[in-house]
Formats: C-alpha cells, structure tokens, sequence
C-alpha cells in the first residue's frame, strides 16, 4: 500500500468560508493536543537541559487558557483534549483524554484520523469559535480546511523556532505548509515550557506567549520576556481606587461559608476560581464602563488574592469553660 495517499473521510462542504456561521455569545476554545509532538517541542526547550521530559498533564489547562486569552480577551477555554498513547495515571479536570495508538505501529495515522474528526465535529457542530492546535503533522490540513470553510479558525501552537519561516521551508516544508494554513501561530514562552516541564503552575499573566507572526495590532504588545510592552502604570489613580471598592464590596457581601472555601481553595492554588473572577470582571467593567486590558486583569486578580488571602475567615468555636 503507498503510504503517501492516506485517506481523509470527510463531510461535503456547504456554504462559503466566507460566510460561515460562528456561535454567539462568549467566545468559546477547545485544545487538540497531540502529546508527542509537544513532548518533542519540550525536549529541545532550555528548561528540559537536554532530557526527554515527559509532560505534566496538570498544567495544560492553565498554559492553553492563557493561550485562549490571547487570541480574544474574553475567551474562556472549555477543555483541552489530548490524544495519547500514555494511559492515564490521574483525574484532571478540563481534560479529556484520546487514547490513540503508539506512532511505531501506525505512523501516526490513527493518531491524524482521531484529532481530524474531533476538529471537524467541533466546527459542524458550533462547539467553539477557535480551536488551539498542537500538532506538526501534515496530514492535519484537509481538516483543518474543512473546519475553516466552516468558520473556525485554528490557531497552531508552536515554539519559537518557527518565526523563521524562510528557513522552515528549505529545512521542514512539511512543517512549513501546515503552519501556512493556520489562521494564527502562537508559540509558548520560557515559563509555559517551565511549568509543562516541571508541573510548577503560576498565577494569571505568567504564561504570555508571543505571536509566531504579527497577524494583528495586538501581537506586537508582546515582547520576549512576556510581559506587556505597552502595560500601564498601576501606582495610584482611580482605575486602583475603584477596583479596590468593587472588590471590598464583593468580599462584604459573601457569606461566612462563601468566605471561608474561598480562602481554603486560593491557599492550594496560584489564581482566581473562574466563576469568582469572571464575576468580577463584570463588576469592574460595569463601574469602569469598559474593558480591563491584560495587565489590569492581572493586577486586579493580585487584588483579589490579597484581599481573600489576607487573613484567615474567622470560624466559632466552642468556649470551654
């Protein structure tokens, strides 16, 4: 059988690329993650010091939502699936496993025809308006068409050996021409490989990644260190002031209870439960009448660590006598 003619089974196309329905409401991300090739990406990171890591699991919620955010500030990630021919030694959530054969007994083709019609479920379906894709395999692209004449984009997860497209294409065209067909590119930075690598997760804003291409006004705001070219000044000022009132207002008004699982669950983690900051980052735009950028929400969710973190919900507790 030739290898090189692989069968791609999908659905007849309807409608233009152009004119393709994406769903309302907030902007929804699912993560197709092929975990060897992000293995192998690990391997050549400075934070692996020349061995072959295997992945921590645990932390790909936390790198891919940061990931989500940058391609739209008010994205939320829904999950992240990873296909694997790992077993799994633990429960994650947000995390749906895909057992896929080993790539020695197929050549990867299982692993292509499962993430492929997860990709084309997702776009037929309105499961998501963008999909984070961690694959380098060129037999991917008939899919990823499909999804995009279906008003997906896909966003291709990368590192930053890739911005040198040039030399990608004399060296890797296979690599080349899947990169090509994606809307976007992102590539993780230092502390995302730190934290895949180690398992040590950071707080919100850590994880910044740069843009592999400078498709929109926005990537440029990145620079290598990770942080913001363009972050305003947070010493003083109203945007401080009032953001400091919502939350003490908030923190008021939660119950004891409420209180109190708030700052057990902060104690064991390094953000903000979702459903708290989401909450407040509704409060804050309502009494700021606009959008928070990046930066703020980063300093606001410090605000809010500080503020539940600062000492311990009082409990009654029975007086001996």
């Amino acid at each position: 059988m030739n290898a090189s003619k692989n069968k791609f089974h999908l659905s007849k196309r309807n409608g233009s690329r152009f004119n393709a329905g994406t769903p309302s409401g907030p902007t929804g991300m699912v993560a197709l993650v092929d975990e060897r090739y992000l293995t192998w990406l690990a391997a050549q990171q400075p934070a692996a010091a020349g061995a072959s890591p295997a992945l921590h699991r645990s932390a790909l919620t936390s790198v891919f939502a940061n990931l989500a955010r940058l391609c739209a500030p008010e994205a939320q990630l829904t999950r992240v699936c990873l296909f694997a021919d790992r077993p799994p030694t633990e429960l994650l959530d947000d995390v749906v496993l895909r057992t896929v054969p080993a790539h020695a007994a197929d050549g990867g083709l299982g692993l292509v025809r499962s993430l492929g019609l997860e990709l084309t479920q997702l776009a037929q379906r309105g499961g998501c308006q963008f999909v984070l894709l961690a694959s380098d395999d060129e037999r991917l692209i008939p899919y990823i068409d499909e999804a995009q004449w279906r008003g997906v984009k896909v966003v291709l997860v990368t590192d930053e050996s890739s911005q040198d497209f040039a030399r990608l294409m004399g060296e890797d065209p296979s690599w080349a021409r899947l990169l090509m067909q994606a809307d976007r590119r992102l590539s993780l930075n230092d502390n995302a490989w730190q934290s895949l690598i180690t398992g040590v997760v950071s707080g919100p804003g850590y994880f910044i990644a740069r843009a592999a291409d400078s498709e929109s006004p926005r990537d440029g705001a990145f620079e290598s260190g990770g942080e913001m070219a363009d972050a305003p000044s947070f010493a003083g000022g109203d945007w401080r002031e009032q953001v400091e009132r919502v939350i003490r207002e908030w923190w008021q008004e939660e119950t004891p209870d409420a209180r109190l699982d708030l700052f057990e669950e902060m104690q064991n983690s390094q953000g903000v439960p979702p459903e708290t900051d989401r909450h407040l980052l509704l409060r804050v735009r309502r009494e700021l009448a606009r959008t928070l950028s990046f930066p703020e929400k980063k300093a606001m969710r410090e605000m809010i660590r500080a503020t539940v973190l600062s000492q311990p919900p009082s409990v009654d507790e029975p007086v001996e006598t």
